[in-house]
C-alpha cells in the first residue's frame, strides 16, 4: 500500500525555532506570516549566520519579492532557512517526495482536463467581494487574482500576485506595485484584455470600504467591510504604484489584502453588472477577472467548467505561459459513496471531500501506486447562536439564546466525541474555535486542556448534570419550551441522518423538545444577516483566513463587524480585541488570544458564561485526497483552506497509461 505523506510529516520538514521565527517577523505587521509553526521546533544558535544566507538566496532566486519590507524578507528567509536545516534530517521518504516533485517539474506535459467533484449546489454570489460559501470561493481562487496571496499558510509564506509584496517604510503604510503584465480577461467587459492598473486596486478596495449596492443603498453581504474600513487613506501614486495607509499601526492589515474578498475584477464588471450580480446568483457570465481560468458554465445540478485564460500572463517553470492545463472541470457529487465510484471509474482524477479515511485507504489498496496526502480539513465543524434581545424568537417568546445559560447548556451537552464517529468514522480533533481550530498549533488551546474544559472533556455524566443545571438556572424546566434550529441541507445530504441523531443527542442530555428545520445554506445566510437566526445544529463553516485569528475576531466579535452574524457584543472581549489589533508584539497578541478563548468558551475564572462565543466549535477533520499518478501538483494545493490558486501551475502527465482517452 502506497505510504500517504500526512500533515505532520510535512510540518516537520517546515519546522523553525520559536525564538527566530519571532525575531524575524515580530515588527512585519504581516498577522500570521512566518508565525504558523511557532512551538513547533526548539531554539537554535545559528539563526542569524543561516538568516543572512537565505536572504541572499531569497533576492537571487525571488527577485519579484525584493520589494517586500526588509521584516518580511527577513520572515520568509528566516522560514527557508529553517527548511534547509530540517531538510537534512528529513526521512528518507520526504526527501525522495522533494527529489520526486523536482524531477516532475523538468518533464512538465501541457493540455488536459483536470476533474474534480464539488458540491455545485452550495454557492451564493459570483460576485469576488460578496461569494462566502466554501465551493464558490474554491472555484474563485482558480480564476481571479489576489493582490498578494499566501504561497503556503501553513508556513507563513506569501508572494507576488497581480502586485509585489509591499514596501513597508513605516507601520502605516503600504506600497503595492502592480504586476505590468497584469491583464483582465478578454472577453466582456473588458474585450481586448485591458492591463491592471493602480486605480482598478483602489477601485476594488473602495467597493468594499462603501459596502453599498448599485443603487447607493447600505449591503451587508460584504462581508471583509470592515477589514477594508481600517483603511484611512488610498494614494494612486502613479498608473502602476498604490500606497494604503491605516490610521494607526496594524497587526492585521496586510492579511487584508491575502484572503477571499481581496480577489481583483474589473471596474467595468461593477457598472456593468450592479445588482445583477447580488440577484442572478446561478449567472457565471457575471464574472470579469484575470485569473489563469475563465469559467464556461455553471449548473448547480450539474457542476462548474473553466477554460485555460489564453493570455495569462505568468511563467510557468518550462518558460511558457500559466496555465499547464487545457481546463478544469468540477462534477456536482455530495454521496462520498459517489464520489469513490466516480475515481474509481476515472470520472474524476482527484478525489477529496467527502471522501472517509477508510475510503481512501481501500482506494491505495486496489490502487498502491496512487498518491493520497492527510490535511487538516479547515471547514470547522460548529454551532451557532443569534445573541440579538431584540429578536422575539422563532415562537414569539423572545430569544432563547440571549440568556448565555442557554447557549452553553447546549455546547455543553454536545457529544462531539459521538460526532467525530458519527460524522468522520474517527478521522477529527476537537476544536476550540474556527479561527482557531486543532491544527493551528500557535494560536490555539493545547488539546489536552481543551478536553478538560466542559463541553470537550469525555466525562459525558458530568457535562450533562452541568448541562441541565444550567438549564435549570435559567428557568427553563423540562418540556416548556420546544427550541428551533436550522440544519443546512447539504450537512444532511452528505451525511443522511445526521440531523436526526443531533436531535436525539440534545434530546436525550437535555430533556428538552427541538424541532429541525433543514434549510439551504443561501436561507441560513439571509437570516444570519437579518439577525433571525434561530440557532444551527453542528455544520461547516469558512476556514480560517489568517492562523492569526486577530483579523477575524474584530470583524466576528466586535459589535458591528461585518462578519458578527451571532450579534456578539461582550465589552470586556471586545477591548481585549481591538487592543491586539493594534499590538505588533506576537508574542503579546498570543498571550491575549488565550485569554480570549477562554472567555469564548466560557472557562475563563473572571467572566463565567457571559462572554461566551456565538460560534463554539466542535471538530475539525483530518481529510485524504486522492489522485492518479498523472496528476502533479505542487506541494502547496495541499493546505488547510483557499488554495485552489495555487492550482495554476498544476500538470497531467496525458501520455501517462492510466491517462483516460
Amino acid at each position: 500500500m502506497s505510504e500517504r505523506p500526512n500533515y505532520w510529516q510535512r510540518m516537520r520538514t517546515s519546522r523553525m525555532s520559536r525564538r527566530s521565527l519571532l525575531r524575524a517577523s515580530g515588527r512585519a505587521g504581516v498577522g500570521a506570516a512566518g508565525l504558523a509553526l511557532v512551538g513547533c521546533g526548539d531554539d537554535d544558535d545559528d539563526d542569524d549566520q543561516l538568516a543572512a544566507q537565505q536572504t541572499t538566496r531569497q533576492q537571487q532566486d525571488q527577485p519579484a519579492a525584493q520589494q517586500a519590507t526588509e521584516q518580511q524578507q527577513q520572515a520568509t528567509a528566516a522560514e527557508q532557512q529553517a527548511q534547509q536545516a530540517e531538510q537534512q534530517d528529513a526521512p528518507a521518504d520526504d526527501q525522495q517526495q522533494q527529489t520526486q516533485t523536482v524531477a516532475q517539474t523538468s518533464n512538465i506535459v501541457r493540455g488536459g482536463t483536470l476533474r474534480f467533484s464539488t458540491p455545485a449546489a452550495t454557492h451564493d454570489y459570483f460576485d469576488p467581494h460578496r461569494g462566502v460559501f466554501g465551493p464558490t470561493q474554491f472555484w474563485m481562487g482558480l480564476y481571479m487574482n489576489y493582490l498578494i496571496r499566501w504561497r503556503n499558510k501553513e508556513r507563513g509564506l506569501m508572494e507576488p500576485d497581480i502586485a509585489s509584496l509591499p514596501e513597508v517604510p513605516d507601520d502605516t503604510t503600504y506600497i503595492f506595485s502592480v504586476d505590468q503584465g497584469a491583464r483582465f480577461w478578454n472577453q466582456f467587459p473588458t474585450e481586448g484584455g485591458r492591463m491592471v492598473t493602480a486605480e482598478d486596486i483602489r477601485y476594488n478596495a473602495q467597493r468594499q470600504i462603501d459596502s453599498v449596492d448599485a443603487d447607493g443603498v447600505q449591503d451587508t453581504s460584504f462581508l471583509s467591510a470592515s477589514k477594508y474600513q481600517q483603511t484611512d487613506s488610498i494614494e494612486v501614486v502613479d498608473e502602476a504604484t498604490i500606497k494604503f495607509t491605516t490610521a494607526e499601526a496594524d497587526a492585521t492589515y496586510l492579511g487584508v489584502h491575502l484572503g477571499p474578498f481581496s480577489w481583483i475584477t474589473s471596474p467595468e464588471a461593477v457598472e456593468e453588472f450592479g445588482n445583477r450580480w447580488r440577484d442572478e446568483q446561478t449567472n457565471v457570465e457575471l464574472s470579469s477577472g484575470t485569473g489563469a481560468y475563465i469559467p464556461e458554465l455553471y449548473d448547480p445540478d450539474i457542476g462548474i467548467n473553466l477554460n485555460a485564460n489564453p493570455d495569462y500572463w505568468k511563467q510557468g517553470d518550462d518558460g511558457g505561459p500559466l496555465p499547464y492545463l487545457d481546463r478544469i472541470e468540477f462534477t456536482n457529487l455530495l454521496d462520498a459513496t459517489t464520489v469513490d465510484a466516480a475515481y474509481r471509474g476515472k470520472g474524476i482524477d482527484i478525489g477529496g471531500f467527502p471522501l472517509s479515511s477508510l475510503q481512501v485507504e481501500g482506494i491505495l489498496a486496489d490502487f498502491p501506486n496512487h498518491q493520497s496526502f492527510d490535511v487538516p480539513f479547515g471547514f470547522t465543524i460548529q454551532i451557532r447562536y443569534n445573541f440579538n434581545a431584540e429578536w422575539e424568537g422563532e415562537d414569539g417568546l423572545g430569544n432563547p439564546w440571549a440568556d448565555r445559560r442557554l447557549a452553553y447548556a447546549f455546547h455543553v451537552a454536545t457529544d462531539r466525541y459521538q460526532l467525530i464517529d458519527s460524522v468522520y468514522l474517527g478521522s477529527a480533533k476537537i476544536s476550540a474555535i474556527a479561527q482557531a481550530p486543532w491544527f493551528n498549533q500557535a494560536w490555539t488551546v493545547p488539546p489536552d486542556e481543551l478536553a478538560t474544559w466542559p463541553g470537550y472533556r469525555p466525562d459525558r455524566d458530568a457535562d450533562i448534570k452541568m448541562a441541565r443545571d444550567l438549564m435549570s438556572a435559567a428557568g427553563v424546566e423540562p418540556g416548556s419550551r420546544t427550541f428551533y434550529w436550522i440544519t443546512p441541507d447539504v450537512w444532511e445530504q452528505t451525511y443522511p441522518g445526521i440531523t436526526e441523531t443531533v436531535k436525539a443527542m440534545y434530546e436525550q442530555a437535555l430533556d428538552v423538545e427541538l424541532s429541525m428545520d433543514i434549510q439551504p445554506y443561501t436561507v441560513i445566510l439571509q437570516r444570519l444577516l437579518e439577525g433571525t437566526h434561530p440557532g444551527q445544529t453542528p455544520a461547516w463553516t469558512n476556514p480560517p483566513q489568517d492562523l492569526d485569528p486577530t483579523g477575524e475576531w474584530n470583524i466576528t466579535h466586535v459589535a458591528g463587524g461585518s462578519s458578527n452574524f451571532s450579534q456578539y457584543n461582550y465589552p470586556p472581549a471586545e477591548e481585549m480585541i481591538l487592543g491586539m489589533k493594534s499590538e505588533l508584539d506576537i508574542e503579546k497578541r498570543m498571550e491575549t488570544a488565550s485569554e480570549l478563548l477562554r472567555i469564548f468558551l466560557g472557562v475563563h475564572p473572571d467572566h463565567g458564561v457571559e462572554g461566551m462565543t456565538g460560534q463554539p466549535s466542535v471538530m475539525n477533520a483530518i481529510s485524504p485526497q486522492v489522485e492518479w499518478p498523472y496528476v502533479n501538483n505542487s506541494p502547496d494545493v495541499y493546505q488547510f483552506a483557499h488554495a485552489s490558486h495555487r492550482y495554476d501551475d498544476s500538470w497531467l502527465d496525458t501520455g501517462h497509461p492510466d491517462y483516460p482517452a
